[in-house]
């Protein structure tokens, strides 16, 4: 009677568990990763844009022996200040002065070989007068006579060379400068033509600068100077700008020349401050935003933008941009529209119609209309 009672307990007790067991579990729910935006807000250029440079030598060549030999002496190093005709470095002459020699002996026998038929020409043309000889002898000896004194003034000329190149093993300073570079050592064999000193002129200085792309077409209309560190302004003029932006920095290489002698305290190598004046015509307006947002496609600068802030997920999309000026922190740039959601923190990690949240950073001013905010969101670093 006991066994039957508690059965139909035990079975009620089991059936729940054992259906529980067999159901599947719930589906996870998908993460929706949350980024940081920022809203584009344009405002108008600042009149003046400031930007590092370097001051550079106005001139600085490549100094390479005419000749190649063993380098035997460097008589200077970097640094040291050179004046026009002043011995930088000395080659092995041995062999060249064998040269000298051997071409000062063939002129010798040269003009010894001239003096010969030269009188033997005047003596023949005696006899031709007296009728000894009859006139093709006597043009027979006037043409070696000739002949000779052709060859001896080639031997002169042989020698000439030889002993310019005897003097081509001192390689002597062009200009007055400083040395900003050495590029062989005293033992090497160096060939014709191979550079082995930089030399500058270190009182003939410019102004290098690096501007942006979107400064680079209307360069020339910007009234620049140029400031040291605790000195006066001084201004420049624009003297040569890069044909082409550079490939990893898609800057413009500006050149600017100074229209008053340096002081005599600037020296190569120096930092400086550029400022650029506002062109004419009025500043353009522009909107600035966190370096993290800027991404570089195949060369063309590009942001995340957010399509439809109010959509849950919101999508992604990549919109080309205009970069005016970058700095370490911040990027200023033109193309987008005022308002539009930008990502601006791990930009890299993004990819086109992914699904995301966007979160507004902490410093940013609050995003105009609606914006989820969680402060358990997982932000995409």
């Amino acid at each position: 009677m006991k066994t039957l009672i508690a059965h139909p307990l035990a079975t009620a007790l089991v059936l729940p568990l054992l259906l529980s067991a067999c159901s599947r579990p719930a589906p996870p729910v998908p993460v929706v990763p949350a980024v940081y935006v920022t809203p584009v807000k344009y405002a108008a250029v600042a009149a003046e844009r400031r930007f590092s440079a370097t001051l550079a030598a106005r001139h600085e060549s490549d100094l390479g022996f005419r000749t190649g030999g063993k380098l035997t002496a460097r008589l200077v190093e970097v640094g040291q200040a050179v004046r026009a005709g002043q011995p930088l470095a000395r080659l092995d002459a041995a062999d060249y002065e064998l040269g000298v020699e051997a071409a000062a002996q063939q002129l010798r026998a040269a003009e010894v070989d001239a003096a010969q038929s030269a009188s033997d020409a005047a003596r023949f043309a005696r006899l031709l007068a007296d009728g000894g000889v009859g006139a093709a002898d006597q043009e027979r000896l006037q043409a070696k006579a000739d002949a000779a004194a052709a060859r001896a003034a080639q031997a002169r000329r042989q020698l000439d060379l030889a002993r310019n190149r005897s003097g081509y093993t001192v390689l002597a300073a062009p200009f007055d400068g400083v040395v900003t570079a050495t590029r062989a050592e005293v033992g090497q064999v160096v060939s014709e033509g191979q550079p082995v000193f930089q030399l500058a002129r270190d009182r003939e200085l410019e102004v290098v600068v690096d501007v942006p792309e979107a400064l680079a077409a209307g360069l020339r209309e910007r009234a620049a100077t140029v400031r040291l560190a605790d000195g006066a302004a001084r201004p420049l003029r624009l003297r040569e700008l890069a044909p082409t932006a550079a490939a990893a920095t898609r800057s413009f290489r500006a050149r600017y020349a100074l229209t008053a002698p340096a002081p005599a305290d600037w020296r190569m190598g120096m930092t400086a401050e550029v400022a650029l004046a506002a062109p004419r015509g009025g500043a353009e307006p522009v909107a600035e935003l966190p370096v993290g947002a800027l991404l570089s496609t195949q060369g063309q600068a590009t942001v995340w933008v957010v399509q439809d802030p109010a959509a849950t997920p919101a999508r992604l999309a990549r919109r080309p941009v205009t970069v005016v000026a970058q700095g370490n922190d911040s990027v200023t740039l033109r193309g987008l529209p005022e308002g539009a959601w930008v990502v601006s923190a791990g930009a890299h990690r993004l990819d086109a119609g992914m699904a995301v949240r966007p979160v507004k950073r902490p410093l940013d001013a609050a995003l105009p209309g609606p914006q989820p905010i969680g402060a358990t969101a997982q932000v995409t670093p």
